[in-house]
């Protein structure tokens, strides 16, 4: 199975997971039809400018959540930026910051969350 597959099949289990539970407005960062994509978010560093795009965005009751697929990675720096960004995002707007953890990638995930206090709800996917 190709890398673009195997990420398409964790959006799709993903957004399964969201949909079950009744989130409303779900957006996410797939090329899926019938999915709108999420709004990114502007990062200025050392001059140069990069957009964060949370994968998937939903609301529950008015509050607005944050959903990654936590995929392990060696740029752990732009990942633990945008997992603190998403948390943070999330406690502003009364919501929660979810990360979906495919097997064999929650013990990467746990790790970066508990070194870094980034308050986040891991579930398997």
């Amino acid at each position: 199975m190709n890398i673009a597959m195997k990420e398409t099949q964790f959006y799709q289990s993903a957004l399964e997971w969201v949909r079950k539970r009744g989130y409303n407005k779900v957006k996410a960062n797939v090329d899926l039809e019938g999915v709108e994509p999420p709004t990114s978010f502007k990062q200025q560093a050392e001059g140069e400018e990069s957009l964060i795009t949370p994968d998937i965005t939903a609301t529950m009751r008015g509050n607005k959540c944050y959903f990654e697929i936590a995929v392990k990675t060696d740029e752990k720096t732009d990942l633990i930026t945008k997992w603190k960004l998403l948390d943070r995002l999330a406690s502003i707007r009364e919501g929660k910051f979810f990360l979906f953890t495919p097997h064999g990638h929650r013990a990467f995930a746990d790790r970066i969350i508990r070194n870094h206090e980034i308050n986040a709800t891991l579930v398997n996917i």
